[in-house]
């Protein structure tokens, strides 16, 4: 896709959510669901740890690269996982993970992950993939669904919030 192509593909993207879909993720969308996850941590990496160059943590994501995919690998196959991505015209704008633990005898869900492509924010689409990752859970009676998130990732606890979370704890770290 040259240029301009990509540039209209782009400004087109939000007036057709009609045509985007949510659809369970596949082996084959690992690629690009790293490439989304990538550039979202980095930015979250900025956000919360302005001391770490962008080049420090690109050499991080690197170097886990190869564990990362292979855990998704498994979570993609477990019925306790549920991997989805959000596509325009069968291109991939985000992506999001939700996940079922048992904790003292009942099982709880968590939203692991929802990760938009950095040139697609702030549209909606990650308050979209977050909503029918709760949708999952609900449906797989969990006793509470969480979220967690660096704290100063304003944009995803106001998404949360708007779909009804509450904060219930902060954890700390001493370096």
């Amino acid at each position: 896709m040259g240029k301009v192509e990509k540039r209209d593909f782009i400004s087109n993207c939000y007036f057709n959510l009609i045509r985007m879909k949510i659809r369970k993720a596949r082996l084959d969308d690992l690629k690009r669901i790293d490439e989304i996850y990538t550039g979202g941590s980095i930015d979250e990496g900025k956000l919360q740890f302005p001391s770490v160059t962008i080049n420090e943590m690109i050499k991080n994501l690197k170097k886990f690269k190869k564990n990362r995919i292979n855990g998704w690998k498994k979570e993609l196959k477990s019925k306790n996982n549920y991997w989805i991505v959000l596509e325009d015209n069968k291109f991939i704008l985000g992506f999001g993970n939700a996940e079922i633990k048992k904790n003292y005898g009942h099982n709880e869900g968590m939203c692991t992950m929802t990760y938009i492509d950095r040139r697609f924010r702030r549209k909606g689409f990650g308050f979209r993939i977050t909503k029918e990752l709760v949708s999952w859970l609900k449906k797989q009676k969990v006793k509470h669904i969480e979220a967690g998130f660096y704290y100063n990732n304003l944009p995803s606890i106001e998404m949360c919030r708007k779909l009804g979370f509450k904060p219930i704890s902060l954890k700390m770290r001493l370096y």
